[in-house]
């Protein structure tokens, strides 16, 4: 895992609440997480599969992405592949690059490893456990 700050610090602390991009293909998932997302004060906005998100990335500005892994049209790793490229084109540096988290049921050693080398930063399991995602969030 690599290192994951995402709470506001001197610098950030008056930006607000993150601003977090949802990427789920399950209509009632993605729901029930933006709807407890938008409870607990965060800006949310949502994408039904990786292509949307790469295309919603390249439009707005985002502290996290919450990323599925296994959608139609493009999964997870692709999209994360595909943000990863847009952040080098626009000279992103590292450090301020968007935290992606992989939300996935495939949580074994060797698709861990594959979504870091994709560029992920951290990953839970599903379901999404709220609290969870809450605690990652303010870390």
């Amino acid at each position: 895992m690599t290192d994951f700050k995402l709470a506001p610090d001197s610098e950030n602390s008056s930006k607000g609440p993150l601003t977090l991009l949802v990427v789920e293909d399950n209509a009632i998932s993605l729901r029930m997480i933006q709807v407890s997302l938008l409870r607990l004060g965060y800006k949310v906005d949502a994408a039904a599969d990786g292509a949307a998100a790469v295309d919603k990335f390249t439009n707005n500005i985002y502290d996290v992405i919450l990323m599925d892994i296994m959608m139609p049209v493009m999964d997870g790793m692709e999209a994360t592949i595909e943000i990863r490229k847009i952040e080098v084109a626009r000279q992103i540096p590292s450090e301020r690059r968007v935290k992606i988290i992989a939300c996935t049921a495939n949580a074994f050693e060797d698709d861990r490893s594959k979504f870091f080398e994709a560029g992920m930063d951290y990953y839970i399991n599903k379901p999404v456990e709220i609290e969870e995602l809450r605690r990652i969030l303010n870390s």
